[in-house]
């Protein structure tokens, strides 16, 4: 049997190869999202999602589903990252009775407490939601 003289190098070569494989996709990963559901005060279905993106923003993305369903509802929306409010704003639900705001920011020092609220003055309905990041 003859082993051929590449071995020696091209072994060595391989092992370091795989172990930056394995290393460099969690470094180059994101901190997860913070994903929050939530029921409003007569039914509708709340989401918050918080995230840090690669280019130092915070994302939030906040909406409501209406149980009713209905289209042309207008909401108000307030969004408070740790006590600041970032976004103040009337929201109109569509034709699937829902609405979402997105908005990007630059994060607090340390950790961001957001907090995102919707009111239906029509109906009174009230959405109050949190998250962490």
């Amino acid at each position: 049997m003859r082993i051929s003289r590449s071995v020696p190098v091209l072994l060595p070569a391989a092992l370091v190869i795989g172990l930056f494989g394995m290393v460099i996709p969690a470094q180059a990963s994101t901190t997860p999202a913070a994903v929050v559901n939530g029921t409003c005060s007569k039914g509708s279905l709340s989401n918050l999602q918080v995230q840090r993106e690669d280019n130092g923003t915070l994302s939030i993305d906040f909406g409501v589903d209406m149980s009713a369903h209905t289209s042309g509802v207008s909401w108000v929306v307030k969004v408070m990252d740790n006590r600041s409010m970032v976004y103040k704003g009337n929201a109109v639900t569509i034709s699937d009775g829902s609405f979402s705001i997105s908005k990007a920011i630059a994060p607090k020092t340390g950790t961001n407490h957001v907090v995102a609220t919707a009111r239906n003055f029509a109906t009174g309905e009230t959405c109050k939601i949190r998250a962490v990041t």
